[in-house]
């Protein structure tokens, strides 16, 4: 236990070793957060605290999950690969995979990736008739994904013009395409995995059993969509809430472009009624 807390600052103790509490950490670049991240996880399991069953931590991309799955398997004689470390789509994919019957999935569900769902979107629109001039594909992937992020399907999305109109009508069609031919894009991956938790209590109630500690990289740049998911999972002011550990650098937030909702921190300070803000220097 020495040896892993040896070398830490006074700020990144006090984050490594905080008890049972959810907590937020502002970290700029260079102030050590991933490492604070992987030594937690480590800190939490060597102390018998947690299980490496019951910590889901998450990351924004593929490099930086198998980052900390690297590290944490140098600090510990376990093996990782079985921990719910992951994006949020991966972690997301994972969920939808081992439940795809309560999802409403085939099992053989295929992922579209960002190619894959204008290619579709393109064959949607040709069979329309539409002008590719007067409505984009990209305009309609971006309709798409923007309502999804927002958790809107096409059923719950208002318009108030002939443009907004058509752009509904083409969500429409796509939603029934997807359905279809079994097909889940990106930000379905997570809207299906909220609507999954949302809508099955048992199922809600057993991952919320699961994962005592929760631990989020990168939380300045969480959409709507994947706060929402965070806050049902943790289950905030239940008897199993978990202990969530969010990461954020208040000073920028690089995914804004992607629909971050930079609102998510404060939200996070409020729903989570957090008394611990620890800056890493």
């Amino acid at each position: 236990m020495t040896s892993l807390l040896s070398g830490l600052n006074p700020q990144q103790l006090e984050a490594i070793t905080v008890p049972h509490q959810s907590i937020l950490i502002l970290a700029g670049a260079g102030s050590g957060k991933t490492r604070v991240l992987t030594t937690r996880i480590a800190y939490l399991i060597q102390s018998g605290l947690a299980s490496p069953h019951s910590i889901l931590a998450v990351t924004f991309t593929n490099k930086a999950a198998k980052e900390m799955l690297t590290r944490i398997s140098a600090m510990l004689p376990i093996n990782p690969r079985g921990m719910w470390i992951g994006t949020f789509h991966g972690l997301c994919h994972r969920m939808l995979r081992a439940h795809y019957q309560d999802a409403g999935l085939p099992s053989t569900f295929q992922i579209l990736d960002s190619a894959d769902q204008l290619a579709m979107i393109k064959r949607i629109l040709k069979n329309l008739s539409v002008d590719e001039k007067k409505f984009s594909p990209r305009q309609v992937q971006w309709f798409i994904n923007n309502a999804k992020e927002a958790g809107l399907r096409a059923a719950d999305v208002t318009v108030d013009d002939a443009f907004s109109r058509h752009m509904l009508e083409f969500y429409q069609v796509y939603e029934q395409q997807c359905q279809k031919e079994g097909a889940v894009d990106f930000a379905e991956l997570l809207l299906r995995s909220f609507e999954l938790l949302s809508r099955n209590e048992i199922l809600c109630h057993h991952y919320r059993e699961r994962f005592q500690y929760i631990l989020v990289d990168e939380f300045q740049d969480t959409n709507t969509l994947q706060y929402a998911w965070l806050k049902l999972l943790a289950g905030v002011g239940t008897e199993h809430a978990a202990a969530v550990c969010a990461v954020g650098d208040d000073d920028q937030s690089i995914y804004a472009f992607r629909g971050a909702h930079s609102g998510n921190m404060r939200d996070f300070e409020r729903d989570f009624g957090i008394t611990n803000i620890i800056r890493l220097e």
